[in-house]
């Protein structure tokens, strides 16, 4: 059975207490899952990004398999 990966980038303020989804994009398993990710983060301005892999193409069942930070992309406010 072959899995699928789904990328969700996320907006992140550690001084306001936010994390907030953005956007869901789905994984493209004959490219790397690193260089996706990277982009995905570039065009959202993502500082976050979890991978999620599910057993169905569906994406019934969710379970996490990565996360990547992207430091380029945090939040630079002091409030």
């Amino acid at each position: 059975m072959t899995k699928s990966y789904v990328a969700i980038t996320y907006d992140v303020c550690e001084h306001n207490d936010l994390c907030e989804d953005m956007n869901e994009y789905i994984l493209d398993s004959s490219v790397d899952m690193d260089k996706q990710v990277k982009g995905f983060a570039e065009q959202d301005v993502a500082p976050l990004v979890k991978v999620y892999e599910s057993a169905t193409s569906d994406f019934g069942e969710l379970t996490l398999y990565k996360e990547f930070k992207f430091k380029e992309y945090e939040c630079d406010c002091e409030q």
